[in-house]
């Protein structure tokens, strides 16, 4: 029987709180030795006093000398305990109450609350409050993105067993045949899309940064897209060009997902430009340490509110679900995968303009 996991404990204190525990143990050291200087000097004293004569009974300064210990024993464990019980209510309690709340979201699934305290356990809290909401979004995330490919599934399979059960039990003519196969093949191809994208994130995610990187110049990585897609592009009537204003900038990259990336904003162009004659420009310079590649089209661009949902994954404004809208999410886990950023933004002139930045290699 599979034994059920406990709640990992919690660390004792981090750096800075072991710093705060040393200091407070130091002044309570001092306060101490203050005391203790205190009663060096009136046992000096009265041993002065009494060996000059000026008291004929030691006993009494005996006595007063031990009166002073125990004042000083007490007064020490009066600190410390004063000092303890600070320690507690301010540090260990609110660690302990952190770690009920993470045994809670551990077991429960029950969200923490942020704290207005503004230290370094405060700051744990809110951290801990942020990394829940950021695991519960992408949670929220996957169970769409489940659903949206079972949606994207299940449409086409639809049609695929309609056609099917109608060509096994219908006396049908031989063209209604062609026509029911036609479709069928339609709906299977749709289906294989479907299936490649999901595969491609899939790919893209859990193998994002494990591709073999290469070293490679702006001006090859231009010179393999314009082989890549040129040709293809103009016997489909869309015009395709490659600028590039830094032909001696390098980067470490993997062809394979470059070309990838490249072939998700064309093909994303393609289908969502909105124009009769789609004009696709690549432009590639450098600025600084980093290597500036944009992507553009000449299309209707993008409502400017939804510029920021475009590469989450599902997003589409294909309003039939013909595309499944994982194509412009994969682009970013790309861009990252090679430490880079992406973002897209209207031109002023018309279009899609979307930017890449990848850091440069100095040799």
């Amino acid at each position: 029987m599979e034994r059920k996991r406990s709640f990992p404990g919690v660390g004792w204190l981090s750096s800075r709180l072991r710093v705060k525990f040393i200091l407070v143990v130091v002044l309570l050291c001092l306060v101490s030795w203050f005391a203790l200087s205190a009663y060096f000097v009136r046992s000096m004293a009265g041993y002065i006093v009494t060996a000059y004569g000026v008291s004929t009974d030691p006993a009494l300064w005996q006595a007063m000398s031990r009166s002073a210990f125990i004042g000083l024993f007490f007064l020490n464990l009066a600190v410390f305990v004063v000092g303890a019980a600070v320690f507690f209510f301010l540090v260990i309690a609110p660690i302990i109450r952190l770690r009920k709340t993470m045994q809670e979201y551990y077991e429960t699934g029950k969200a923490p609350e942020r704290t207005v305290r503004s230290d370094e356990i405060g700051r744990l809290q809110n951290t801990f409050a942020d990394l829940t909401a950021a695991a519960e979004r992408k949670d929220q995330a996957e169970r769409r993105l489940i659903a949206s490919i079972s949606h994207d599934i299940k449409t086409p399979l639809t049609s695929v067993l309609g056609y099917s059960e109608r060509l096994r039990s219908a006396e049908l003519s031989q063209e209604r045949r062609e026509q029911y196969v036609g479709l069928i093949h339609e709906k299977a191809l749709r289906l294989k899309a479907v299936v490649d994208e999901f595969d491609d994130y899939l790919d893209v995610g859990i193998h994002g940064g494990d591709h073999p990187m290469a070293l490679m110049t702006a001006e090859e990585l231009c010179r393999r897209l314009e082989e890549e897609y040129g040709e293809e592009l103009q016997d489909a009537g869309v015009k395709f060009s490659v600028q590039c204003d830094a032909p001696k900038a390098q980067f470490i990259c993997n062809w394979q997902q470059m070309r990838r990336l490249f072939g998700n904003l064309i093909s994303n162009s393609i289908n969502h430009a909105g124009v009769p004659q789609l004009e696709l420009t690549v432009r590639c310079r450098q600025d600084g340490d980093r290597l500036c590649l944009g992507f553009r089209d000449n299309g209707v661009g993008v409502p400017r509110e939804l510029l920021g949902q475009i590469f989450e994954p599902l997003y589409t404004s294909d309003k039939g679900r013909k595309v499944s809208g994982l194509g412009l999410s994969i682009c970013q886990s790309i861009v990252k995968a090679h430490g880079g950023s992406i973002h897209a933004e209207n031109a002023p002139d018309g279009g899609l303009l979307t930017e890449i930045s990848l850091p440069c290699v100095e040799l």
